[in-house]
């Protein structure tokens, strides 16, 4: 498998998760300090009382886009932070500004700006995986839509906590790709 493309589109770095590139082991450092960052950042903003719930979709896709830009054009979570950072920032209009629209069609505007900007990303020659474009949409969705029955989908140190797992995870992998001369 390759990449996904259309032809004379600009889209060819939109790619399947079949060919990429190995994240060195300082930009997965860098990664992972930015994204353990972001979820502290979460914890002390959302979790402390600072900043609402609502901000916690924000919240997470700025982390992930720090910790996009920290690895590069060929580095990991350029699906991720797109999505995120579309549909929360459609999440902190509709509650900060309080819009007399339809929420739920406003949420799916939100993701679909999210995949939009994926989109624009790959343009500028970012490597974004589709399958995680969607994967990122659907378990947004599919927690967003769980909340009323899960109750930790409702706390932000829910999502602290994950996302501090990933960004340590990427420092486990730095210091195994380090050790292995990578």
């Amino acid at each position: 498998m390759g990449s996904a493309r259309v032809a004379g589109d600009g889209m060819s770095a939109l790619h399947s998760s079949a060919r990429r590139k190995q994240i060195s082991a300082a930009q997965r450092v860098r990664q992972g300090l930015l994204l353990v960052g972001g979820a502290v950042a979460l914890q002390l903003l959302v979790g402390g009382g600072t900043l609402e719930f609502f901000w916690t979709p924000l919240l997470l896709g700025l982390a992930y886009l720090a910790a996009a830009l920290a690895g590069g054009r060929h580095g990991s979570y350029w699906a991720t932070a797109p999505v995120l950072v579309g549909w929360g920032g459609v999440i902190v209009w509709l509650n900060e500004a309080g819009p007399e629209v339809s929420q739920p069609a406003a949420y799916a505007f939100g993701m679909g700006l999210g995949v939009l900007l994926a989109g624009a990303v790959a343009r500028t020659g970012q490597r974004v995986d589709l399958l995680g474009v969607g994967v990122t949409a659907a378990v947004a969705g599919l927690v967003f839509m769980l909340e009323p029955q899960v109750e930790a989908f409702g706390e932000a140190t829910t999502f602290a906590e994950a996302l501090a797992v990933v960004g340590l995870a990427n420092l486990v992998l730095a210091a195994v790709s380090a050790r292995r001369g990578a």
